[in-house]
């Protein structure tokens, strides 16, 4: 592993006296989690309110999701695929996404849930194809009680439909438990260089830790002259469905002193592409919009 990292940082920088330096960083630091995050900009678009209903209608997930806006921010309730009536989430406080730190509306958001039992995380975000309003949602559900159901992720797209009404608060959450995660695909471990020059995270090093298996997440940020060292945190790994073994998706939750970052990866099929979305939430009152990038990253050989 010690060759590994060097091979890595000299894929990252080419000076030999700052590869040492960044060498000497390269130890585990205290696992992060993420923490309340302080009202900031930007202000939920008008085009996310509404119900928005599953195209899957087959979905095991969630079938609705309403979502009210205002200039203050955004509330989000979602209803889960529960017969004969969707059950109801109840509605919590959601955080706004926009495109970069100057945006003055976000068109992506995230909610977290509580419901003792496990966590569900929905971070969606708006597009128009064809014309037609939508939102592609990642649903992450992480069971916490120890009923040996498999932590999974779906992927699913909402479009506009009948309107459900709210009818409760919800328990919001701001922490990413463990649960009980799937093994690793085999094509996670590996060093992953971001194939833009420019981007949110330079670099990610997955890695197996000692006797756990978990996966370890130690990411690199774009700075000059040397790339930001993250630190190391556990990254949380989901299967496609609750009796999944295996998976290709992660969260890893990083916190700063001014801000929160959610690294949401998954490694294709081939396991030649890693894409990463990066949601940060700015925590210090700088008025510094939220905002989600997506960064493609390749293994190092």
């Amino acid at each position: 592993m010690r060759r590994t990292w060097r091979a890595a940082t000299a894929a990252l920088i080419s000076s030999t006296a700052v590869a040492a330096t960044l060498l000497s960083t390269l130890v585990p630091a205290q696992a992060a989690t993420a923490g309340p995050a302080s009202p900031v900009p930007p202000r939920p678009s008008a085009a996310l309110a509404g119900t928005w209903v599953n195209k899957n209608h087959a979905t095991k997930s969630v079938a609705d999701i309403v979502v009210a806006t205002s200039r203050k921010g955004i509330a989000v309730d979602g209803f889960g695929a529960c017969s004969p009536t969707p059950c109801e989430f109840g509605r919590i406080a959601g955080r706004v996404f926009g495109p970069n730190v100057n945006a003055k509306t976000g068109t992506s958001f995230a909610a977290q849930w509580n419901f003792g039992f496990a966590r569900t995380v929905l971070l969606a975000t708006y597009r128009t194809p064809r014309k037609v309003p939508t939102l592609t949602v990642q649903e992450f559900t992480t069971f916490t009680d120890g009923s040996g159901r498999a932590n999974y992720a779906v992927t699913e797209k909402f479009t506009k439909g009948k309107a459900v009404k709210m009818t409760k608060s919800g328990v919001s959450a701001s922490d990413y438990p463990l649960g009980d995660p799937v093994s690793p695909a085999v094509s996670l471990p590996a060093i992953w260089i971001n194939t833009a020059a420019r981007g949110n995270v330079r670099a990610v090093i997955l890695s197996l830790g000692p006797g756990s298996g978990l996966l370890q997440v130690h990411a690199y940020g774009f700075c000059s002259p040397v790339p930001c060292n993250w630190g190391t945190v556990t990254g949380i790994t989901f299967g496609p469905s609750v009796s999944a073994t295996t998976g290709r998706t992660f969260l890893a939750p990083y916190t700063f002193g001014f801000a929160n970052k959610l690294l949401d990866g998954t490694v294709n099929m081939a396991g030649t592409r890693l894409t990463v979305q990066t949601w940060t939430e700015f925590t210090d009152h700088s008025q510094r919009s939220n905002y989600v990038s997506t960064d493609t990253f390749v293994p190092l050989r």
